[in-house]
Formats: C-alpha cells, structure tokens, sequence
C-alpha cells in the first residue's frame, strides 16, 4: 500500500517515540474535534469569575491532614500527576473566542504542585488561604494546585488542595482522596471525561424529558416570594467579600434529626432541610421560602468517577408547613424533594424565570449545603485523614448554610456577603438554628 504521506513526514513520524506519537495522535483528535461549549453550570462559574474580579469566590480550598503514620509524600506526588492526566477536566483550560467560551483539552497539563513543611495547623490554613488568592489564568492554566507538606512530626503531614470550580467540584475531591488512599498495584476505576457529560447532558436538555423538567422547575420559582431582608442594600454585581459563623451540634442532636427521618420515611438531609426552613422563615416572616440546594449530578452512568464541575444547583420551594410541628416540615420537605428529583439532572442556570436577586445568580439568596461525603473515615498509607474545608474570606451567595454530618454529631456554618449582613445578624440566625435543631431532636425523642 502506498502511502500518502509527504515521504520526509512520513519519516518523521516513523521516527517518532511510542510516547512522542501517542501525545500527537491526541494533540491531533483535540484539533479535530468540534468546538466544545461550555456547561451552563460552568458558563456560570465563568461570568462570576469575571465579574467578582477573581476573586476566589468558586475556589474548592481543602486542607486534608495526615496524622498518626508516617506518609512517602513522593508516592503521593505522583498519585496527583497520574490523576491530573487521567482526568480531563484537570487538564481543560478556557479560551474566550468571539463566539463565546470554548473548554480545550491539553494531551497534558501537569498540575501546579509544591513541597514544603509546616509547623502547625495555622499555618498550613494560612497557606492555603494565600495559595486559593492567587489569580487563576483560566486561559493557561493550570487550574489543579497541590501542596504536599511534612508536619511538625514525623507521623504528620498535609495535602492542600485548591482549584477552580470550572474543573472540579466536591464529589472530585473525594475521588482525588480515593486516589490518594489507593492501594499500590490497584488500578485505578475507569472514569467518564467530563466533554462527555457534557454531551449528554445538553442532548437530555433538549429531549422530552428534559423539556418536561424545565417545565417542572418553571413551575416552582413561579411567583416566588421576594428575597430575605438584609442589613444593606444588594449592589450589583457584588464583589462578594464573605465572613464565616460556625456552629456545632452533639451526637444526641444528630441522632435525634435521623430519627425524625427515619419516622417520616425520609432522608437525613430533608429533616437538616426542614431546620433550615423554619430558620429561614422566621427570619423572613414568611413560611413560603425558596433556596437554593446542590446535587451531585451524577445520576448518569459512568459519572460516580467523573472529575469536573457535575454539581447542581436547584430550588426547593417550601410552603406548606403544616402544623409548624418538625414532624409536618419533614413531610413536607420529602414531598418536595421526592417531586424535585425526577427532574434533577435539568441545568439550574436555565430554568425560565424572572431575575430574583441582583448579583452573580438569579434565583438565590440562600444556599442550603447537606454534605455527607466525608462521614466514612479514610486513611492514607495508613495515616488517618482530616479535612477542612477553609473560609476564603469570600461569599458564594449572599447566604449560604452548610452542615456537615460527621460520628459525633454535626458541625457546620453560615457563610454571608459582609456587603449585605452583619455578623450579629448571622449570629442570631445561627444561634436560632441551632436552637431549631435541638427542639426538633426532642421532638422526635418524644
């Protein structure tokens, strides 16, 4: 067979390493490949970038504690560059054209990655605090930052990990954790790449049942009621500088939120929600609230090892409260819920409605976050793991409340726009929700 290569590239690419022709031969599918767009999750995150000034208000900024082995943080180096390669939204960069943003996939973008030794624990959040400030170039990347650091003994160590949300969201952190804690010899679980997702999902979008959805979601942010009160004024768009209140429940309080799921035939996260809810009402004097909520979108299979920005952001409309017992919220908040999941997959960002709240999401004031993930323990060669998730100093929303459930209980916090609330005004409400909890546990207890 006569070739009908050029004969002087033809003999180049004869000349050419195994290794050298498989990164062309991928160089070469990314050039012919269509113009990819972005997500309308990730078109969001785009515009806030750009209009918060990069700030890093969409900045996962992880501090993960290694304690009581001692760790080869070499071995860990080269489990974060294997997974940045494997995956390819860690090594997608964004370019702005003149029609609109397009993701481009690198053959390889090695993550930007550190060693170092920290003393304590204050100044390994302190570093990464200042590690998440530092600009992001979307355009050349890359947006992967890890820290590998020895700790203050031999039986210490720290993983920290910053990166934009374009590429990464919190269900990917836990897969870069099961990366980490991987046995030697293990192969690593086959993932989906994330351009697939996005095919996927823009071909769902356009299908019945993802016009059935939006109808769906059209339905619930119908005549919503007006956004919460606040200390000041909202000013768009915002540069979102944020404050935390933290809070913390005992075992018998979580305990006790389970049980009144379990009565109710109902998840953890909807009796969490229906706290939530009274909180929010009495603070807006009014029981019909809309919030904003995540899923993990990853309903899909192939997805549960995906890397990339899957996380979805959906309104819960509350109204009916019932009696006002939490028994009655509960219910209430699984119906919702139940309804609202059919229609999960359907993108947050394009549900038809009118703009509700100025600044960098139209729908939402308030964020309820019911993060579960990390209730397992984990170990890494054999080294027990902490995280800590960090306040950058930054607001996502003008609101948004996390708990995290854990085996003693349950912590979390109250992250606010400081343009927009005073801290007494989020310690009241945290101090009120807390309150909420404990009486909704002796409920159940009853």
């Amino acid at each position: 067979m006569t070739s009908s290569l050029p004969a002087d590239l033809a003999t180049r690419l004869a000349a050419l390493t195994p290794e050298a022709r498989a990164r062309l031969l991928a160089k070469v599918r990314q050039q012919r490949r269509p113009q990819e767009r972005l997500t309308p999750g990730q078109l969001r995150l785009w515009q806030a970038h750009h209009d918060t000034g990069g700030r890093p208000v969409d900045v996962v900024c992880q501090a993960v504690h290694l304690t009581g082995a001692r760790v080869d943080l070499d071995v860990l180096a080269d489990r974060v560059r294997g997974f940045a390669d494997t995956h390819e939204a860690l090594r997608t960069t964004f370019e702005a054209t003149d029609d609109g943003v397009r993701p481009v996939v690198h053959p390889r973008l090695p993550p930007a990655l550190t060693r170092t030794r920290f003393a304590d624990e204050a100044q390994a959040h302190a570093a990464a605090k200042e590690l998440a400030h530092e600009p992001f170039d979307l355009a050349r990347g890359p947006l992967l930052r890890v820290v590998l650091a020895e700790g203050a003994s031999p039986e210490e160590a720290w993983v920290l990990v910053v990166v934009h949300n374009l590429v990464f969201d919190a269900w990917s952190f836990e897969l870069l954790l099961d990366e980490l804690a991987r046995e030697d010899g293990s192969a690593p679980p086959a993932a989906l790449p994330f351009s697939r997702f996005a095919h996927e999902q823009a071909a769902w979008v356009a299908s019945a049942a993802g016009r059935a959805a939006g109808e769906h979601w059209a339905g619930e942010v119908a005549d919503a009621p007006p956004p919460l009160p606040t200390d000041r004024p909202r000013r768009a768009p915002s540069r979102r500088p944020g404050g935390r209140v933290a809070f913390a429940l005992p075992g018998a309080v979580a305990r006790g939120l389970a049980a009144s799921a379990r009565q109710a035939a109902a998840s953890t996260y909807a009796a969490w929600l229906a706290v939530a809810w009274a909180a929010i009402a009495e603070w807006g004097a009014s029981q019909d609230v809309l919030l904003g909520t995540f899923v993990a979108g990853r309903d899909r299979p192939g997805t549960e090892q995906s890397v990339g920005y899957l996380l979805n952001v959906l309104p819960v409309r509350l109204r009916d409260p019932g009696d006002g017992t939490h028994a009655s919220r509960v219910r209430a908040v699984n119906a919702v819920t139940r309804s609202g999941l059919r229609h999960s997959a359907y993108p947050g960002e394009l549900i038809e409605a009118p703009r509700r709240v100025p600044g960098t999401h139209p729908l939402f004031d308030v964020v309820f976050v019911f993060d579960n993930l990390g209730e397992a323990t984990r170990t890494i060669q054999g080294a027990e793991v902490t995280t800590a998730d960090l306040d950058k100093g930054v607001a996502r929303y003008d609101l948004t409340l996390a708990v995290y459930p854990d085996a003693d209980g349950a912590s979390g916090w109250l992250e606010y726009d400081t343009d927009l609330h005073d801290a007494a005004t989020v310690h009241r409400l945290a101090e009120r929700f807390t309150a909420l909890a404990e009486a909704a546990a002796e409920e159940a207890g009853r």
